[in-house]
């Protein structure tokens, strides 16, 4: 693969950027200042993340970028999101798992394998996966995979009826997000967000479900992303509804219901529709 620096100069000036605003959470500046001034190619996890953060495809600053893995993962990411489990798995066993060659993309194929099996029920082939990402394919940069896979043991364990461990584990990963200087593009930590909001609020614990998920909120509006937000909102307006704040609830259920008709693809219509119905 072939950097083109002048390109991912050219598009970081255009979003108004510096090089270290660029950086900020991701790698050094000095890591941007190669990449633009020597094609220096970063490690996998760096790159996705940069150009998550520019809202471009990896193709758009990379030449030659052969399989096109990384459009595999994302398209694995939007059926898990859209619920569509069974395409998720089949779009996963395209993926030449053996030909992987990063421990990065195997953090992330393990990962994805274990969130489609505990969407399937497939509880104990899931925490086996997890585990192999928490443990075997663990990179030595800390990047987002740490907490997601941590939040999706939760959820395997919540699953598996055992709510205490499964609490454990959402502390847990909360923890990793706050102490640790995680690598991650926005969408990834959008949806960390989403994800222990979800956790929290299904062990009962609304208040910090709705801290949480507030700051998923935050996230996107900085970035003005419509990336789940409504899915996040929807999350804070079912919390509001569960601590018995019908009027807060209604406002934000009606925010979740517009920004769901802004985006193209939202799969939460029907269920903001329900929510805002108990209101009526």
């Amino acid at each position: 693969m072939k950097l083109r620096g002048d390109v991912l100069k050219k598009i970081r000036r255009k979003r108004g950027l510096s090089q270290t605003a660029l950086a900020e959470g991701i790698c050094t500046q000095a890591t941007i200042s190669l990449m633009e001034k020597q094609n220096r190619l970063p490690k996998m996890n760096i790159l996705t993340a940069i150009c998550e953060r520019l809202n471009i495809p990896t193709e758009r600053i990379v030449e030659n970028s052969g399989s096109g893995i990384n459009d595999q993962f994302n398209a694995i990411v939007n059926e898990l999101i859209a619920g569509k489990y069974e395409t998720a798995a089949e779009t996963l066993n395209k993926i030449p798992v053996k030909k992987l060659e990063s421990d990065f993309d195997k953090q992330r194929y393990y990962y994805l394998l274990g969130m489609v099996q505990v969407k399937s029920n497939k509880i104990d082939e899931a925490i086996f996966n997890f585990e192999l990402v928490l443990t075997q394919f663990a990179t030595t940069s800390a990047n987002i995979y740490l907490a997601m896979t941590t939040a999706g043991m939760a959820l395997a364990y919540y699953k598996r009826d055992d709510p205490e461990r499964a609490a454990r584990l959402t502390d847990r990963a909360v923890r990793l997000i706050d102490n640790k200087k995680l690598i991650g593009s926005l969408h990834q930590w959008a949806l960390i967000y989403c994800q222990l909001g979800e956790l929290y609020s299904n062990l009962g614990s609304y208040k910090d479900s709705k801290d949480i998920v507030e700051r998923g909120i935050e996230l996107c509006r900085e970035h003005d992303s419509l990336f789940i937000l409504d899915e996040l909102y929807l999350i804070r307006g079912k919390d509001e509804l569960a601590l018995g704040e019908d009027k807060q609830a209604k406002e934000t259920l009606e925010i979740a219901r517009s920004i769901s008709i802004a985006r193209r693809e939202s799969f939460v219509k029907d269920e903001i529709a329900a929510e805002l119905k108990k209101l009526k």
